[in-house]
């Protein structure tokens, strides 16, 4: 059933002191919301951030008090424990509780969600993608993890925008339910780096970690693109397994020149366009976002102009 989020006028979020959740409270505050919060480590910033946005909040910890029966919804962060006397309360009120994801895909439903997610490069490919967006004065909206230094905050939700870029975790979403951020957000146009393995990031073993990249590929919408790093054998692997309707992309470094100038040029079929490589997966990224760019209706050469100047004023 599709839930219309516009309509409603009071929200409660639970562990606001989490990374991208006081930023969501502000972005529901700023809509016109009602909003009320609460957090285990409410320190200084934080509590200034809510006063100038006149959120309801008490001191650090957990009061069940502010959760009435006309809240429309609560927020969780992934670390709130089903004991969590905040949540028993709006579970025996009967209140919509949803996920941080779960929100964000509805929230995002009627847009074209571009998600970027992967072990390495997410940060500079959404950097670039908005980058040039922004020169494109193509409006869309966010949902950012990493502080990225174009946007001015980690999440923007508007009425007007029609695409969404949102930063793709791995991670699980919640205490109370053990499925993985991925599998939430259904995207358009989906975007995977590098993928590399570490212990202890909620995921017991290598097989279980490319498993949750399987199972968001399935999640991609019908006729949807699947953006992947080419020079990745699990992804090459899991680009072969997906639906037929799916458009599987894959991409690698972007060529260049190096001039006797001494300085570097992207190597295109519409000239030779000046770029800083301040890393050695630039490039890559690089290519990532002109080929995300390509699928939201963004010329090549347009992308280029735009990323020659990105680079230069890094």
């Amino acid at each position: 059933m599709h839930r219309k989020f516009d309509t409603m006028q009071k929200v409660h979020i639970i562990s606001v002191d989490e990374p991208l959740m006081l930023n969501l409270a502000l972005a529901i505050r700023e809509k016109g919301y009602e909003v009320s919060v609460s957090g285990e480590h409410l320190d200084n910033d934080i509590i200034s951030q809510l006063n100038i946005a006149k959120c309801q909040h008490l001191e650090s910890g957990w009061h069940p008090e502010l959760i009435t029966k006309d809240i429309r919804f609560v927020v969780l962060g992934a670390n709130v424990l089903t004991n969590n006397p905040e949540l028993e309360r709006a579970r025996e009120l009967g209140l919509l509780v949803l996920s941080l994801p779960e929100f964000i895909y509805q929230r995002m439903k009627g847009k074209t969600r571009v998600v970027i997610s992967g072990s390495k490069g997410k940060r500079a490919i959404i950097s670039m993608i908005a980058y040039t967006l922004q020169k494109q004065k193509m409006d869309f909206d966010y949902a950012i993890t990493s502080q990225v230094p174009v946007l001015p905050n980690r999440i923007r939700m508007s009425y007007e925008a029609r695409i969404a870029l949102i930063e793709g975790d791995e991670h699980v979403t919640s205490a109370l339910e053990k499925r993985f951020q991925l599998e939430f957000y259904r995207p358009h146009i989906a975007v995977l780096a590098h993928l590399v393995w570490s212990a202890g990031n909620d995921h017991e073993s290598p097989e279980s970690y490319l498993n949750t990249y399987q199972l968001f590929s399935t999640s991609i919408e019908r006729e949807g693109k699947l953006i992947y790093y080419g020079m990745d054998p699990a992804l090459n692997q899991l680009a072969q397994d997906v639906r037929p309707d799916i458009t599987a992309i894959p991409y690698t470094e972007h060529s260049f020149i190096t001039k006797e100038d001494g300085k570097t040029y992207l190597d295109t079929r519409y000239g030779d366009y000046e770029v800083r490589i301040p890393d050695k997966y630039f490039l890559i990224n690089l290519n990532a976002a002109r080929l995300t760019c390509r699928q939201l209706g963004i010329k090549d050469a347009d992308f280029y102009q735009a990323i020659s100047e990105y680079s230069l004023s890094l």
